[in-house]
């Protein structure tokens, strides 16, 4: 005869134990209904913290956005008076100024412009993250738009001894915030003069496809290590090799960059080799 398991022959036991049985029974059920109230209590508490925490949390990221915008629009003043001053100063006349006071004014006014690009990205990065980043697209030119950064960034280029190679087969009309757009170029050709040596070459590629207007940025630079290259769209993300050797910037760019490009319906991909250099493809759409 095959005898019950012990869990079994334990049960069975109570049962016919008459209201012993009956009592040890009620007793450990209504433990196991108490036990099962106290891990829903629990599971409650758990939840409630869970979403006090993520209030707190978005009211302080909401406060650090907020503060970000409030400190950007109030160094912007002053910013202005400086820069403007400066170029009064630059205007004078050759002979009021030594080469000593020349120079000096050649700092003020470069790390003023420093300044006003950060002030522009973090202005950009909170409008971002409060949601209120938007484009107002309607018909632009992308080939016009590239002249544009091309001319700025001449000076630029010619004083680090980058050459600046542009293959635009144009005209390439496509539905696009020509600001926005022009932030975009900006930014790539920027990186890509900083980021090359001299004697280094920054080639600026767009052409229109069957669906589609392809845009490259490359350059014979620097280039990103093969371990970092996931975060380069990361805001405030910089490159090992570029804080080693001291090259300024944010880190801000490309996060930019990428929100712009997302708005316009198009992607934006970069394919980096170390000191070999960097190649940036923004594909629009139409």
């Amino acid at each position: 005869m095959r005898r019950p398991a012990c869990g079994a022959a334990f049960l069975a036991g109570l049962a016919g134990g008459g209201v012993l049985g009956a009592l040890t029974m009620a007793h450990l059920a209504s433990r196991m209904r108490a036990d099962g109230r106290l891990k829903d209590a629990e599971t409650e508490q758990l939840r409630r913290t869970e979403e006090e925490l993520l209030a707190r949390l978005k009211a302080l990221d909401a406060a650090k956005t907020d503060f970000m915008a409030t400190i950007s629009h109030e160094l912007r003043t002053p910013l202005t008076s400086i820069s403007g001053y400066v170029e009064l100063l630059r205007d004078s006349e050759p002979d009021e100024l030594t080469d000593g006071q020349q120079r000096m004014l050649e700092v003020i006014a470069r790390n003023a412009r420093r300044l006003r690009e950060l002030i522009e990205d973090i202005l950009t990065l909170s409008r971002i993250e409060s949601g209120g980043f938007s484009s107002d697209q309607g018909e632009v030119d992308l080939a016009q738009v590239i002249a544009k950064a091309i001319t700025a960034f001449g000076p630029a280029a010619e004083k680090a001894s980058v050459r600046l190679h542009v293959e635009v087969r144009g005209p390439l009309p496509l539905r696009g915030d020509g600001v926005q757009l022009d932030k975009v170029l900006v930014n790539l050709i920027g990186n890509a003069v900083k980021f090359t040596p001299p004697e280094g070459t920054v080639t600026v590629h767009a052409e229109r496809a069957e669906d589609h207007t392809v845009l490259r940025v490359a350059d014979t630079g620097m280039g990103i290590p093969p371990a970092e290259q996931n975060a380069l769209f990361v805001r405030f993300f910089r490159a090992t090799n570029a804080i080693r050797q001291a090259i300024p910037g944010t880190g801000l760019g490309l996060a930019i960059c990428q929100k712009i490009v997302d708005n316009h319906g198009g992607s934006i991909e970069v394919d980096s080799a170390e000191n070999v250099g960097t190649t940036v493809t923004v594909r629009l759409p139409h």
